[in-house]
This record gives C-alpha cells, sequence and structure tokens, in this order.
C-alpha cells in the first residue's frame, strides 16, 4: 500500500528543466521581426528560460523533498511548477535562434 502511495504521488511531480521539451514553434513566425528587435527579443527570452529554469528545479526539488517526508509533492501542490510556461519559453527561444540563423546571418 505504502509503495501504490508513493507512485502515485511521485507521478505527480515537477519535471526538472532541462526534461522539459520546447513548445514547436515555427521559425517563421518570426519571419517579418526585424533583425535587431529579434536579437534584443531573443536575449529577454534567454533570460526568461533561465529564470523560469530555476523556478522549474525548485519546484522539482520541493517535490522530491516533499514526497520524501509528506508523501506530497509540494512544489507542484503549491503552483511552483511552471513546466507550460517554460515549454513555450524554450520554443520561441528556439524558434527566434532559427529566425536569427536563417535570416539575419547568425
Amino acid at each position: 500500500m505504502a509503495v501504490a502511495l508513493a507512485a502515485a504521488a511521485v507521478s505527480g511531480c515537477a519535471t526538472r528543466a532541462s526534461g522539459v521539451a520546447p513548445v514547436a514553434i515555427a521559425a517563421t513566425d518570426y519571419s517579418n521581426m526585424p533583425c535587431p528587435t529579434a536579437r534584443e527579443r531573443l536575449v529577454m527570452i534567454r533570460e526568461q528560460v533561465n529564470a523560469l529554469s530555476r523556478k522549474q528545479n525548485n519546484a522539482a526539488l520541493a517535490d522530491t523533498a516533499g514526497v520524501v517526508l509528506l508523501l506530497l509533492p509540494v512544489g507542484s501542490i503549491f503552483g511552483a511548477n511552471v513546466e507550460g510556461e517554460l515549454a513555450q519559453a524554450k520554443g520561441e527561444q528556439a524558434a527566434l535562434e532559427r529566425h536569427i540563423v536563417n535570416d539575419c546571418g547568425g
């Protein structure tokens, strides 16, 4: 019984940031964006990805500790899981990078 409860609790845990896959966004979504603007946006989105990655890793750590101590993924329960936002930001970052390489000369 305890094993089943632990397995159920672990399945609700936040994923580490490195395990969050980016949302598929086409580079063509940015084809009309001027290159200087795209480069500025890329700097901002990289900062956002870094901040969200820290939050996501903290949520995963809190979930792990919570499961060990309380059998509850406390990070996810209290809204620390930002997996969706991180996936979106990672997708935007990848699309901007492709746009800059393909349309702005790298």
